[in-house]
């Protein structure tokens, strides 16, 4: 009955801005100057606002006098009070408030632990990048690198996945052949923490891998999730099947990945993701995988990449090195 109230309650929000005109969110500083835009986070400290002419920027909170919000917000106060639906206004009388479940209440912008804008039930993105270096004269050498990855969510359900292609060549002989695909879904089952199970493939016959698949369940939690970072961990355990060296052997493996991503200046971001694997079966194998870097916009949807990828195992097959290292550029495309 009270999730039907906030629904209600949020309707006749959402048609009350638009039938006042209200489209954007207002913010006045306390030296005068209003701002508006579409504000997405109040987190204590800053408002984070995006206006039509420009890319979205902080305001520091201390510095601002009131803030109308042209829709509802999830928002939670100092003094743990939590509304999935309300709205931040002025009244009347020109006085801050927050109105939840059709009751109004005076409040002060920073008794505001965090508001921010309700997530849509169903996102997606994907980014597709490519890295290659073609070198001729005393040494003839092809280095490529695809990668791809993508993401899904409906409601509390989450999926990631992402493929990797990396070949070299040099005077003729192939001296790398991976392949690599991660897939690992999430079920939000209490915001910030997530329960999910994830599945990968790998294989690389230039270091005697034929094989390898892993699957297993997974507990994680959120630690950043706002309109400039995304951090989140997760542990697991699971079992392996694989073939190295021409021995083929399974059994069960624990795994921690995490994955990182900032938005850190206008046009600027970094990454990084991280996975150890532990196997309990054979020789008790070690297996981390890193990729780190930064893509820079270029034009659209068009950016540069520059990243750093380690791969280590403490027991490769015979004859094969225990790392290996690719320090790439390259162009990638979002969708």
């Amino acid at each position: 009955m009270k999730a039907l109230k906030v629904r209600i309650f949020t309707l006749l929000l959402t048609i009350t801005c638009a039938a006042t005109g209200l489209a954007q969110d207002r913010v006045v500083m306390k030296n005068g100057d209003v701002i508006t835009g579409n504000v997405s986070l109040i987190d204590g400290e800053d408002v984070l606002i995006e206006p039509s002419y420009a890319d979205e920027f902080a305001l520091d909170l201390d510095e601002v006098a009131s803030i109308e919000l042209g829709e509802a917000f999830e928002v939670e106060l100092a003094d743990d009070t939590k509304a999935d639906a309300a709205m931040l206004t002025l009244n009347s009388a020109g006085e801050q408030v927050l109105i939840i479940d059709g009751v109004e209440r005076p409040v002060s912008l920073l008794d505001i632990a965090e508001a921010k804008e309700p997530e849509e039930y169903f996102d997606w993105g994907a980014e597709v990048d490519w890295n290659t270096t073609i070198n001729s004269g005393n040494t003839d050498s092809q280095n490529t690198l695809i990668f791809a990855q993508g993401k899904v969510k409906f409601g509390d359900h989450r999926h990631f996945s992402d493929l990797t292609f990396r070949r070299e060549e040099v005077d003729g002989v192939r001296t790398k052949k991976q392949d690599l695909f991660n897939y690992f879904y999430n079920w939000m089952m209490n915001d910030p923490w997530y329960s999910g199970l994830s599945l990968t493939w790998e294989r690389d016959p230039i270091r005697d891998l034929k094989h390898r698949y892993t699957a297993g369940l997974l507990l994680g939690r959120d630690i950043f999730d706002d309109a400039t970072k995304f951090l989140t961990v997760f542990a697991g355990v699971g079992y392996s099947d694989e073939e190295i060296g021409g021995v083929g052997e399974s059994g069960a493996v624990a795994f921690w990945n995490l994955r990182y991503e900032h938005a850190l200046w206008d046009g600027v971001d970094f990454f990084h993701r991280q996975n150890f694997t532990q196997q309990f079966y054979g020789l008790d194998n070690l297996i981390l995988k890193t990729n780190t870097g930064f893509h820079f916009d270029i034009v659209a949807d068009l950016y540069a990449n520059f990243s750093y990828r380690y791969d280590y195992e403490t027991e490769p097959a015979a004859g094969a090195s225990k790392d290996d290292s690719t320090l790439q550029f390259g162009i990638g495309y979002s969708f």
